[in-house]
């Protein structure tokens, strides 16, 4: 679960133990329980959804990724699935389970963007293999980057 998630669930539950000691309605707690568990429960299952769907997608992404060095790596790559090893310099948007990563090898560097979370903890220093699809780079359009559908540990 990302941060805003855990933020936004322990805010409600702050707010409902202030409202049950406040009225002392026991009724107020059928409600208010089952909507806490939902806060717990509906992103947890949104993540799960989307690791599952990643998992479908690296295995067809597999039989057609072609290997690539990252500066070979252009716009004319846009739709392709493509297959990189590098080091990884920088991670950001960890906090929002929508991680970015700016990876590296002895060609250029490349910005790997992610839409879950991945199963192991990527960190900066650490070698990867990453494959995805070419796509524009959303913070600089005039640039390629990496949608990854899998991102592990080389």
């Amino acid at each position: 679960m990302s941060l805003p998630a855990w933020i936004a669930f322990a805010v409600c539950a702050v707010a409902v133990v202030i409202h049950y000691v406040t009225v002392r309605d026991d009724r107020f707690l059928i409600f208010a329980i089952p909507g806490l568990i939902a806060l717990l429960v509906i992103p947890m299952t949104l993540a799960w959804m989307s690791r599952r769907t990643l998992t479908r997608a690296a295995a067809e992404h597999m039989r057609s990724a072609k290997p690539f060095k990252i500066g070979k790596i252009t716009l004319a790559n846009t739709g392709q699935a493509v297959r990189i090893t590098g080091e990884v310099r920088k991670v950001s948007f960890k906090w929002l389970n929508r991680p970015h990563f700016q990876v590296q090898d002895g060609t250029g560097s490349i910005r790997v963007i992610m839409f879950t979370a991945p199963a192991e903890d990527i960190k900066p220093g650490d070698r990867v293999d990453v494959l995805g699809v070419g796509i524009k780079n959303i913070f600089d359009r005039r640039t390629a980057a990496i949608s990854a559908v899998s991102i592990t540990k080389a």
